[in-house]
């Protein structure tokens, strides 16, 4: 696994615990608006297309790590 792939899944990982958490907390309306900028941030790190990349490792930890159907 390359770095770049590990740091975009360590990210990911905390993209979900705050996505879930802010959804609990403020609804879904706010957590899509919440992770939508969290992802705009980060695209400036990771580069281009980095959104598709941290959503799709997003899906993976939900569903494979916290077992919870996306």
């Amino acid at each position: 696994m390359s770095d770049r792939v590990q740091l975009e899944m360590a990210e990911a990982r905390m993209l979900v615990a705050s996505y879930f958490a802010a959804k609990r907390t403020y609804g879904a309306v706010e957590a899509n608006k919440f992770l939508a900028k969290q992802l705009k941030k980060l695209e400036k790190v990771y580069g281009k297309k980095s959104d598709d990349r941290l959503k799709g490792y997003m899906r993976e930890v939900a569903t494979q790590e916290l077992l919870i159907d996306v």
